[in-house]
């Protein structure tokens, strides 16, 4: 499985990348999120040569702390290269997530709405054949307090997306 992805990546950047300004949107989903319990689809547009709007949705089950959920995340991304155009290159952002929580404890089991945001930043690629790679790190916190659990505090952000580009 690592050696197919990692010939997947070696293949993928050896190809020229395509002209950003061309990419209409992108839809890309986080493998390494999988590990965790965790889907996450996000769909990316360009606005302009330096900024584009992504939204996302997700679902989660961890387990081991039996807390499951859904949630929903919007973040405005700043391209800072000089040599590429948004969708492309490397990028910062502000990210909101709204979620919703439930924790199955013992007999009890509870639900809770959390706001909860954070920063990221990375880089983006996009080749001819429409893939595009997102590696990407931050930090984030959120705010989901049960009634026997306290779910809230900071996390890291750490994911590298797969997706499509559409132009």
């Amino acid at each position: 499985m690592k050696k197919g992805l990692l010939l997947l990546l070696i293949a993928m950047m050896s190809v020229s990348t395509i002209k950003a300004q061309d990419v209409n949107g992108i839809i890309k989903v986080n493998p390494i999120g999988f590990a965790f319990g965790i889907f996450n689809a996000t769909y990316e547009k360009p606005l302009n040569d330096k900024n584009s709007f992504a939204v996302g949705a997700s679902f989660f089950n961890w387990g081991s702390v039996h807390v499951s959920g859904f949630g929903l995340s919007g973040e405005y991304r700043f391209y800072f290269s000089n040599n590429t155009t948004a969708p492309e290159g490397l990028f910062g952002a502000p990210v909101l997530n709204l979620n919703s929580y439930s924790y199955s404890g013992g007999s009890q089991t509870e639900s809770v709405f959390a706001v909860g945001g954070g920063v990221k930043g990375g880089y983006q690629w996009v080749w001819d054949s429409g893939v595009a790679l997102d590696l990407y790190f931050g930090y984030g916190y959120r705010g989901a307090k049960f009634d026997t659990y306290d779910y809230s505090g900071g996390y890291p952000i750490l994911g590298l997306a797969v997706g499509y580009a559409f132009q």
